[in-house]
């Protein structure tokens, strides 16, 4: 972290800080936060999100922030225990053996507001008095053709009474709060944009810049993100089949955990050598860790994805200094700014114009692009995003208090 990162950083938290004394202090609130989405065993996407806010919340209530799982109050020693693990194995089994539950959500005293935060879907609806649950992204209603019926139906079900429960709901991006205006006629009063946060371990990052000398890895592109038809790893194939040159100078290294609808991103024949000489390489999951050296030592990540309601990749990408050959779509440019080379997700061959610039200018060696990338994402922390979602529940709060 350099100083202009630890200062903003520092700045962020400091405003949370002065946010949650007004919350407790003046306003007596008590804040709580559902930590069902730690339950996976490992984390990533929402997990990460809720996992992150848990961590920041804790940094700036302490023993005062509570956590529960649908009607339930648990302890916290188990997630934190989980949050140092960063697994949700123990916790799982430590809340369904009953050794962690505290009984139904309580409020200290009557005197007290209750601030329910759900860092996604609501895993119950109306137990605090001011309920605010995060919106990642609608693709199960504006994308349907990307997802199995099973997991349209359920989002389906639960969102409108989500939103209909919540005093406040956050969307990680203004791309995903305009869908959301404009699918659900919610009112801007009851929406806040809250950008995810981007940042990694410390020792994650002391390992890799220690470990990782780009100048001496052989060329390769990294490609993040769960291998299902939404990411359109797809296209990635067909630039290689169509175009097998790029192979000659890059690696294609592919990250993540299959997802769903696997027949909609076959690999081509033509591919197999490629694959068999490893210069396809899949990686299947990725710890935090091994995802930070992977990035820091790549020369470009390249992030196809047809929808997104943030695109962490492509903040985390620029958040080392390795650019981004990025869709031009939904959230992603809110998020890469002008560091990354955008292309038509839908066109193989200006994916093939963005892959070649980027072979052909070679940011990744000029050391005041790298600084710029850094410090273009350092607006997205996690401090930013609690202080949003609380922000815009106090301002709730307030205004009832004087009605």
């Amino acid at each position: 972290m350099d100083h202009n990162e630890s200062a903003t950083s520092l700045m962020d938290q400091e405003a949370l800080l002065q946010l949650v004394s007004r919350l407790t202090r003046d306003l007596n609130a008590e804040i709580f936060l559902d930590v069902g989405p730690l339950f996976e065993e490992a984390w990533t996407g929402i997990p990460v999100v809720a996992a992150q806010l848990a961590q920041t919340l804790l940094g700036a209530l302490g023993e005062n922030l509570r956590f529960f799982v649908g009607l339930d109050e648990i302890e916290p020693g188990p997630v934190i225990d989980a949050l140092d693990r960063w697994t949700g194995v123990f916790l799982s089994y430590e809340f369904h053996q009953l050794n962690s539950r505290l009984g139904p959500v309580r409020r200290i005293s009557k005197n007290k507001v209750t601030i329910g935060i759900y860092p996604s879907a609501k895993s119950s609806r109306q137990v605090f008095d001011y309920e605010c649950s995060i919106i990642h992204d609608i693709t199960t209603l504006n994308a349907p053709q990307f997802h199995v019926p099973e997991n349209i139906a359920h989002h389906m079900e639960v969102i409108v009474d989500d939103l209909e429960s919540n005093a406040v709901t956050a969307c990680v991006s203004q791309s995903t709060a305009n869908d959301v205006a404009a699918y659900f006629g919610v009112r801007s009063d009851h929406l806040v944009v809250a950008y995810n946060g981007v940042s990694w371990r410390p020792r994650d990052l002391i390992a890799a810049r220690s470990e990782v000398d780009f100048n001496a890895v052989e060329p390769f592109f990294l490609i993040l993100g769960t291998r299902e038809p939404r990411k359109n790893i797809a296209l990635i194939f067909e630039l290689l089949s169509i175009f097998p040159e790029l192979l000659h100078s890059h690696r294609f290294v592919i990250t993540g955990k299959v997802g769903w609808l696997r027949e909609n991103s076959v690999m081509p024949a033509s591919l197999a050598e490629a694959i068999k000489s490893d210069r396809i390489f899949f990686t299947g999951f990725l710890s935090d860790a091994e995802k930070c050296k992977l990035l820091m030592a790549a020369d470009a990540s390249i992030y196809p994805s047809f929808l997104e309601g943030f695109g962490l990749p492509v903040a985390e990408s620029l958040s080392v200094g390795t650019p981004c050959i990025a869709s031009c779509s939904s959230s992603i440019p809110e998020v890469g700014g002008d560091c990354c080379v955008y292309f038509d997700p839908y066109s193989v061959f200006d994916l093939h114009r963005a892959v070649v610039q980027i072979q052909r200018e070679n940011p990744k060696r000029n050391a005041e692009f790298r600084q710029r990338c850094i410090d273009s994402v350092a607006k997205f922390s996690w401090a930013r995003m609690a202080s949003a979602i609380l922000c815009s529940i106090e301002t709730k709060v307030r205004g009832a208090a004087y009605r």
